[in-house]
């Protein structure tokens, strides 16, 4: 077998999801979304999460998912 260069390995790996995802029903792909977005989130800091809500959806939503956990405001 012979080796694959760095494009053709990137080319192979999302020709390799595509078919996953091809494949997936609306429930398996809504768990897998959720495992990896928690497994990923979970690296981040409590301010650097917070900072990442903002950045996407606003102070205002930060704040309510930050107090929702009982947070302290920090407004």
């Amino acid at each position: 077998m012979s080796s694959l260069n760095t494009r053709q390995f990137e080319q192979f790996v999302c020709n390799y999801v595509q078919h996953i995802i091809d494949g997936l029903d609306p429930d398996l792909m809504e768990s897998m979304l959720v495992d990896l977005l928690t497994r990923e989130y979970k690296t981040y800091t409590e301010w650097e999460l917070v900072g990442q809500i903002q950045s996407v959806y606003g102070v205002e939503v930060a704040e309510e998912m930050y107090e929702s956990v009982g947070g302290v405001p920090f407004t």
